[in-house]
This record gives C-alpha cells, structure tokens and sequence, in this order.
C-alpha cells in the first residue's frame, strides 16, 4: 500500500537511492516515486512530492522532515534498524512529523545499574548505533570509599563477566563510569587516592583485566566543590591518567555545562585546565538546566547547548576531545521549585495527563501540567534536534544519559 506524503523537506549532503534518476532530478519539483529528492548543499530547500510504501529504507539521510501522512495509523518508516510508527509522532507540532538525523561518527551512552534501567541490554542490541558504552561499575560512597557496584547486588547492569561481553559485543570502545554526587565524599576520596595508589591501583587494573578501553570520572556536585578540592581533583586526574597510559588505556571525564560568564562564575571548574593534563576526552554535560532554572524550564534548552558549545570551544584547545551530553529522560516538578523527580519515557508515560502534551519551541521537549505538577521529557524528534544544533557546530560526539525506558533519535 502507498502512503501519500505531502510534503518532504530534506537537508543532506548526499543522494538516497540515487539510482532512481526520476528522483534523483527532483529538485524543486514534483514526482512520484519510491524513494528521495538530493540536494545540492545543506541549506537548500527541497519541496517534493512523492509516494514511500511502508517498511520504507530512510538510512543515510542528514535531516528528513516527513509530515501530513495519510493513514498515520497504519503507517511505519522503518528508519535503518529501528522502526518508527507515524501514528505515535501525534504530539508534534506539526501532525506527523519527524526529524531524522544521520548520527555523527561517535556516539556514545550511560548505563548505570537497577532499576529503571532494565531495558538497556534490550536498547543497546537492537540495532541502534552506539560506538561507545559506558557502565557505571563504581561508585563513591559517603565515606569516600570506592564501591564496585555487581550484578549480583546491585541488579541489572552492574558488573559481572557476562554483561561485560554483552557490551563488548554491542559497541567497539567501553569506558567505565566512577560516580561520585556529593563533593564532600569526593573530598575524602581524592585525599585517600592521592596518600596512597591504592585506588588508582584498583581502577587501572580492573581496567587492564577485563580488557576495556578506560575509565571516565563523573564527579558531580560542581557547585560544592572549593579551590582546594579543585586542586586535588585535578591532581588525581595527573597520577591516573598517566597510569592509564601506561597500559595504553584512556581517560575521560565530565565536566558541567557553562554557557556564559555568570554560569562560569558558580564553578572553580576551568576546561582550560584539562588541556594539559593526560585526559583524552572530556563530556559537557549539557542537561540537567532545569536544577539551575526551576521546575517549568526545560530540561536542555537549545539556545542554551549552542551558547555552552561556543563559550566551552574558546577553553578548550583540541575539539576533536569534546563531546556533548544530551539527555534522554525527563522530569516532574513542582513549578519554581528545585526538587525533581527524574523519570525515564517509560515511566513519564504513565503520569496523568500524558496525552495532552505539547512540544516546547525552545527546547523541542514535550511538556504538560496536571495540578501543582509540570513534566517534561525527550522523545525521538527533541534528542534529534538537540543532535543537529551539536552538529552544526562542528562536535562529532554525542553523549546520551541514559539507556534503560527512554527512546532514541531518528536515525
């Protein structure tokens, strides 16, 4: 059956099915046919009109705008591996639209352990493109001890020899993910790793043996650390990433998000300190906007990822070892306040009042209210224009937090 397909906007560098030379000239015009119109350059406008059966190939496109299908319902793009039903795009602004995106040549993705995460070996082996895992195996607890977080006690996702093979068989490069939330704790790491090596010791070697390709720091709580902590964070960062070089294993860390002067402000944090240490990529974690903002505000507005990209490049001397964080999960707040309760699409999906959201232009997220209550969450199209504003600035990786209920870009 032939689906009528009004109108199609495509953005791409290349030709799709360039064998159809009726297509193929399309430009501008209008035909029938299976299949796409090329362009010539980015920024040219492509209005066609054509017919695409069901179960339709879109791989390879940069950027499709598909809308105003008929018979939504009955319809499925099947966008390389994965499938996407038109008639679950209905809370577009534009009824049955989708952005397709060609994912740039790094992608990378979060997976921490237990629930809600189960769904993450499910997400990570079907299909979907991911060059880069990232397990959070370890963890800093309260008392700055190092916490190896198992399977076997910690649930889906934690370390075991059997889900390491699953993500080495899934994605070509693994780093695993050391967390740390409250700077206070962290202190108290960074003093005991920086007296002895004993930590440093445990985490190159756990490295080392299970043949993975490095470890990434994800110390948090920015705004509570000090100069002093600064200084023996940066510290623990010399010894340990010389000790991962040593054995030809890497290092990656995440840093926070700062679009301008007065966001710099709130942090000791400086991305031109990391030039000169032995750190090989370094993640911005663009998201988490609504902890600074409120309930009410997006959680990664796009404005805001262009102005971070641009105030993060003049920092940071080798562009190649930037990649941006962009989330997949959303949120329910109470609006103005700071407390949140982050909640994966498969949960979000079950509030009340799911239905009746709308799309955010600054931020493409879909959001509602019920009550004293706002939501916002990402779906397909927001990570996918989150994605190209990434692209546009030239960043060739992306970082999603996280796998585990949550959906994935057009691509």
């Amino acid at each position: 059956m032939l689906v009528s397909v009004l109108a199609l906007v495509l953005f791409a560098s290349y030709f799709l099915f360039s064998h159809n030379k009726k297509i193929k000239n399309a430009v501008n015009n209008n035909y029938s046919g299976v299949g796409s119109a090329p362009i010539q350059n980015d920024s040219q406008l492509v209005d066609i009109n054509i017919a695409v059966p069901d179960n339709t190939q879109a791989t390879n496109s940069a950027n499709i705008i598909v809308q105003n299908i008929i018979q939504p319902e009955t319809t499925t793009l099947r966008i390389g591996k994965i499938p996407v039903v038109i008639s679950e795009l209905k809370n577009t602004t534009t009824t049955n639209k989708i952005t397709i995106v060609q994912l740039p040549s790094e992608v990378m993705a979060w997976v921490y352990p237990g629930n809600p995460t189960c769904a993450a070996k499910r997400e990570y082996s079907d299909g979907r493109r991911i060059t880069i895992l990232k397990p959070e195996y370890f963890n800093i607890d309260e008392n700055g001890q190092l916490i190896l977080l198992t399977e076997k006690n910690n649930g889906c996702n934690g370390y075991s020899l059997s889900n390491v093979a699953d993500l080495k068989k899934y994605s070509t490069q693994q780093y695993v993910t050391i967390s740390s939330s409250y700077a206070v704790s962290m202190n108290l790491f960074l003093d005991n790793s920086l007296d002895d090596s004993n930590n440093i010791d445990t985490l190159v070697s756990f490295v080392v043996d299970n043949n993975l390709t490095g470890l990434e720091i994800d110390f948090e709580d920015f705004g509570g650390w000090d100069k002093e902590v600064y200084d023996k964070y940066k510290k623990f960062l010399l010894k340990l990433g010389t000790a991962l070089h040593e054995k030809k294993k890497k290092l990656m860390i995440d840093g926070p998000a700062t679009s301008n002067v007065v966001e710099d402000a709130w942090y000791v944090w400086r991305y031109s300190d990391f030039n000169n240490l032995p750190v090989d990529k370094i993640v911005v974690m663009a998201y988490d906007y609504q902890y600074d903002q409120g309930a009410g505000q997006p959680v990664s507005p796009i404005a805001w990822i262009k102005n971070t990209i641009n105030w993060t490049l003049k920092k940071i001397d080798d562009k190649s070892k930037l990649s941006l964080g962009i989330p997949s999960y959303g949120y329910k707040g109470s609006v103005g306040a700071h407390k949140f309760s982050l909640l994966t699409y498969e949960q979000i999906k079950k509030e009340p009042g799911f239905d009746t959201a709308t799309r955010d232009p600054e931020s493409f997220e879909m959001t509602w209210s019920n009550g004293n209550n706002i939501y916002f969450y990402q779906d397909a199209e927001s990570m996918s224009k989150k994605l190209q504003t990434i692209q546009a600035a030239g960043i060739k990786s992306v970082s999603v937090w996280h796998l585990g209920g949550n959906l994935w870009f057009n691509n």
